[in-house]
């Protein structure tokens, strides 16, 4: 009996320690911060970018409108030796700026007026006039710029207010008001050896949307905004040593049509109509190809896949039979050099 007993003792002992074991793993699990919050959290330090470096790329939003846990909305750095500048603003890029321990940047251009391109821009300024930032930043877009940076600036009337009334001139309230500048399609931008041409696409019925061309150091990025595979596009993305793209795997988007019509017939209808106006994988590798793209990155990925070596390959699958260059799907965070 007392050998029964002690056995039946340890193994609720053992119980308790593995239960214990697991209650400690899952706090630990919880509590401690992940990238995105180690960075809001300033545990990131900051990042010097090198005024002598060449033209690269962050990946800040490579989402879609649907909520995603590990990828923000339509986000895109351009670094030109130690100057940051941004092509669309999507939810939680500042969350990935502050990942990536960036913290200057030095001007914003919008594609195109879809929330998900710049509804972060309040979250973006509001940062930076905590962190002290005082200096107007430079937003530059097609038409359509001026309406949205008023309609963030009235949204945030009342909490600038609150905070410049609470703060005094710690807070930087001069970077919540940007200097506005709404073009046609040409150079945008020249400055400081870096070029920047917004040239016309096609996401109809969004009129305008454009894409950017940056020449910087002897290299070529180009960055599309929405668009479908159209000439406009093939003609602004011809010879560029990095393409970053937006795509939609139009199979795999089939399928989550078919899943969400058992359900929400009306949201099936709306991601069918989602394929018309986006680039469909294997026509943008045949486009890249035939315009001499060199290197082609996918973005604002459609659907929103997990950052998963398998879901990747499914999504780029036949894509490399098209296209002859290297080909990157996004992740949140990810640099890449043309």
């Amino acid at each position: 009996m007392g050998s029964f007993a002690t056995f039946k003792l340890d193994n609720v002992v053992d119980d308790c320690l593995r239960a214990l074991v697991i209650v400690l793993i899952t706090v630990l699990l919880i509590s401690a911060p992940s990238a995105r919050a180690q960075g809001l959290l300033g545990v990131v330090p900051p990042r010097t970018l090198d005024p002598e470096a060449g033209l690269s790329v962050i990946l800040l939003g490579t989402g879609i409108p649907l909520p995603n846990a590990v990828r923000a909305t339509a986000c895109t750095g351009i670094i030109a030796g130690d100057r940051l500048f941004l092509v669309d603003t999507g939810r939680n890029c500042v969350v990935s700026l502050a990942a990536a321990g960036l913290r200057n940047i030095d001007g914003i251009f919008y594609t195109h007026y879809h929330s998900d391109h710049f509804i972060g821009l309040g979250e973006i300024l509001l940062n930076l006039g905590i962190a002290g930032v005082d200096e107007s930043i430079s937003v530059r877009g097609p038409e359509g710029a001026r309406e949205v940076v008023a309609g963030l600036a009235a949204t945030y009337r009342l909490d600038l207010g609150y905070r410049v009334g609470h703060h005094g001139d710690k807070f930087g309230d001069g970077v919540m008001q940007p200097t506005v500048t709404e073009h046609e399609s040409g150079v945008v931008f020249d400055e400081g050896g870096l070029t920047v041409t917004m040239f016309n696409v096609c996401h109809p019925p969004i009129v305008p949307a454009v894409g950017y061309r940056f020449e910087h150091a002897g290299k070529t990025v180009v960055v599309s905004g929405d668009t479908q595979v159209c000439p406009d596009y093939a003609e602004g993305a011809r010879g560029a040593d990095l393409l970053v793209s937006e795509a939609v795997n139009s199979q795999l988007f089939v399928l989550a049509r078919a899943l969400a019509g058992r359900s929400n017939p009306r949201q099936a209808e709306m991601i069918a109509e989602g394929i018309e106006y986006h680039s469909d994988t294997l026509e943008l590798a045949t486009m890249a190809q035939q315009v001499g793209v060199k290197k082609l990155a996918i973005t604002h990925l459609m659907p929103s896949i997990p950052p998963t070596d398998a879901a990747e390959a499914r999504f780029i699958h036949g894509m490399s039979e098209l296209y002859a260059g290297p080909i990157i799907v996004g992740r949140d965070g990810m640099y890449i050099a043309p």
